[in-house]
């Protein structure tokens, strides 16, 4: 956004203000207490996408939250993509295009990249997975055979896709993004 901060109310009374780089200022309008929280530059953003080209031109289908944001103020940008695409394909339609190749380092081609999360109008989100995750999480005695099991344990992605059910999950998931087996579904 080209500020070094943004003001903002959030955040007072928590250990997320008293452990981090905010400052509290007055707002020269209104006189009101405020936290300044300082602009990030992060060393590295990697960033999944819906389709690119080899030079890094991406688009994305549905909501964008802050991707383009992360791209710009990122020193490098690494694009993980469910599909590598001709640039034919990003010129026919160059007003979807949400992250340009100047911004952009490297795209790697990783189907199934935002699992186990949701990728709009790809494959819904594994909420099996994600509450075992989480389940797992709550205590570092269940935390550490999980992540043993899905992460340390596995040689890749594609290892750990399937210990989570590899394609037929991911067909599950398509079919619940459609709503093809979800509720209402007939």
């Amino acid at each position: 956004m080209g500020v070094p901060f943004i003001p903002a109310r959030i955040m007072f009374g928590t250990d997320t203000a008293k452990y981090s780089a905010a400052k509290a200022i007055t707002c020269p309008f209104t006189g009101k207490k405020l936290l300044a929280l300082p602009a990030l530059y992060p060393d590295v953003a990697i960033i999944h996408v819906h389709r690119a080209d080899k030079y890094g031109n991406a688009q994305i289908d549905g909501i964008s939250v802050s991707d383009l944001d992360l791209a710009r103020a990122s020193k490098k940008v690494i694009l993980t993509t469910e599909r590598i695409v001709s640039e034919d394909i990003i010129r026919g339609d160059p007003t979807r295009t949400a992250i340009p190749y100047f911004c952009v380092d490297a795209v790697c081609e990783v189907r199934y990249g935002s699992y186990p999360g949701n990728m709009p109008y790809e494959y819904f989100s594994d909420e099996e997975h994600l509450k075992e995750w989480l389940a797992a999480d709550s205590n570092p005695e269940t935390l550490k055979p999980f992540l043993e099991k899905y992460i340390y344990g596995t040689k890749d992605f594609w290892e750990y896709l399937e210990l989570c059910g590899g394609e037929r999950r991911m067909e599950e998931l398509r079919r619940l993004e459609f709503l093809e087996d979800g509720p209402g579904a007939s």
